[in-house]
């Protein structure tokens, strides 16, 4: 497991210095550790910020892609841990966000208990129901149809041949993860979650996400930006100050952690 790391985070850390958090992000279904860029920039200087390159694409191109969520996250929990970090926050979007989900579970099993999950763009593990018609069957036509319906990639991307054949067979596989999940029962989780979403995401309305709130006895809030699936990264900005108020609020127990609020106000 891969981890991808903004090369001037942690530059005001002391060499003796714990961070004040790790964090780790998980990306989206088709997606990389490259696709938070943006966001690694703004984050924190005295944070560890690490974007995880799920195996299959990009840096872990070489590595055989994971088939379901319980493998991705028996690859990437011992990979989290060997990182000896304290206070570790876990945030996933779309895909990400159910592995970030069965992730902290399994910490939290192995009594490594993270800090702080936020999930984004993705119902309730507990939703998201096994497809009728499973979208990795779908066409390369089809499938880059559902690209471009979507957003979040350039145009430009989709004249090259190449470059939509290797987007396609990514999407193909994370797809086939998240059309086949089945949810388990189990112990609630004992961290907070944060919910985040855009306003028009086709992917997570509204009234599949109010389901998070079952799946944790901790704190549960919620944030709403304008767009669609991938609305964090036309707000990028406000989403990282949000992000990071949220953490910061359950590193020292602020109150403010159980408010719902609306992204695009603050």
């Amino acid at each position: 497991m891969m981890f991808r790391e903004h090369p001037e985070r942690g530059a005001y850390l002391k060499p003796t210095q714990e961070p004040e958090t790790t964090c780790f992000l998980i990306h989206h279904s088709g997606g990389s550790a490259a696709s938070f860029s943006p966001l690694l920039s703004r984050l924190p200087g005295n944070w560890r910020s690490l974007a995880v390159e799920l195996p299959g694409r990009g840096a872990s191109g070489e590595r055989p892609a994971c088939r379901s969520t319980a493998e991705m996250v028996e690859r990437l929990a011992p990979a989290v841990l060997a990182q000896g970090a304290e206070r570790i926050a876990v945030f996933g979007h779309s895909l990400g966000a159910l592995v970030a989900y069965e992730l902290v579970r399994e910490l939290e099993r192995r009594g490594e208990a993270p800090v702080w999950l936020g999930v984004s763009g993705s119902p309730a593990p507990q939703t998201v129901a096994r497809r009728a018609e499973r979208r990795d069957l779908w066409s390369r036509e089809r499938l880059v149809a559902f690209l471009r319906e979507l957003g979040g990639t350039p145009e430009e991307m989709f004249t090259i041949p190449d470059v939509v054949d290797y987007m396609v067979e990514v999407l193909r596989g994370d797809l086939h993860v998240v059309d086949t999940y089945d949810h388990t029962d189990g112990p609630l989780l004992r961290a907070p979650i944060s919910v985040y979403s855009g306003a028009a995401d086709p992917l997570a309305k509204a009234a599949l996400l109010d389901g998070w709130r079952e799946r944790t006895r901790g704190a549960v809030n919620t944030r709403t930006w304008p767009g669609g699936h991938f609305y964090l990264f036309e707000h990028v900005e406000s989403f990282a100050e949000c992000l990071v108020a949220d953490v910061r609020s359950v590193l020292y127990d602020a109150p403010e952690a159980a408010r719902d609020e609306k992204g695009d106000e603050l």
